[in-house]
């Protein structure tokens, strides 16, 4: 897999942290929700306020990242500000599978936009773009998503995936066996702690998981 970020993106800050992985998928881990999300929920419920988002230091930098884009992240929330905006109203969140429900930890954990993506689905070639006047994708969950002016990842055959909301084309099912999570990064951090950590939550959570590679572009 070849993963590239154009270089205006890269100009303004904005990185990606990927990992690819092996595993084995399923519809649901008591393990994942017992020791992973249901802990964090608890504490973002008990801690946590809408007040919080609008001050957090990684969200002011991809917000400010979608308003020099032409994109309103007040209407295109980042997946990162509606997971957590969700949990902090106490509106739970959505089980879905283990791989689906690991990457809604990370973007809560990390306060990132987090994607995951079938590698059997999507091309060999990946690229971090920009959506054009009036490109839209089936979203998961969504009639359509208007990515016009949108941060995409992009193949061969077009858009699938973005740090708002994912297509269709590349989604997660029980079935899949190898796939890339995707972490947009908008400000300074670090990084490689955040990408170890990731790499031993999955090897440790998902079944008869292998990470095959990470790197940040």
């Amino acid at each position: 897999m070849k993963l590239v970020v154009e270089e205006n993106l890269k100009k303004l800050g904005i990185s990606l942290a990927y990992t690819v992985v092996e595993f084995t998928n399923s519809e649901y881990s008591e393990d994942i929700w017992g020791k992973l999300l249901n802990p964090l929920i608890a504490k973002i419920e008990a801690e946590d306020t809408i007040e919080m988002i609008k001050d957090d230091e990684k969200m002011v930098a991809t917000k400010k990242a979608y308003r020099a884009l032409g994109k309103d992240p007040a209407r295109f929330r980042p997946s990162s500000d509606s997971l957590w905006r969700r949990v902090i109203q106490k509106k739970g969140l959505y089980q879905i599978n283990d791989l689906v429900d690991v990457n809604n930890y990370f973007s809560l954990l990390y306060k990132l936009p987090f994607g995951s993506y079938d590698l059997g689905k999507i091309g060999d070639e990946i690229t971090l773009t920009v959506g054009g006047v009036g490109e839209s994708y089936a979203g998961i969950g969504k009639k359509a998503v208007n990515i016009e002016n949108l941060l995409v990842l992009a193949d061969g055959e077009g858009p699938f995936g973005s740090p708002t909301s994912d297509s269709t084309r590349g989604m997660i099912g029980e079935d899949t066996t190898q796939a890339v999570v995707i972490g947009y990064v908008f400000s300074k951090m670090d990084v490689e702690a955040m990408q170890q950590e990731i790499k031993a939550l999955a090897e440790e959570y998902l079944k008869d998981c292998k990470v095959i590679e990470q790197a940040v572009v």
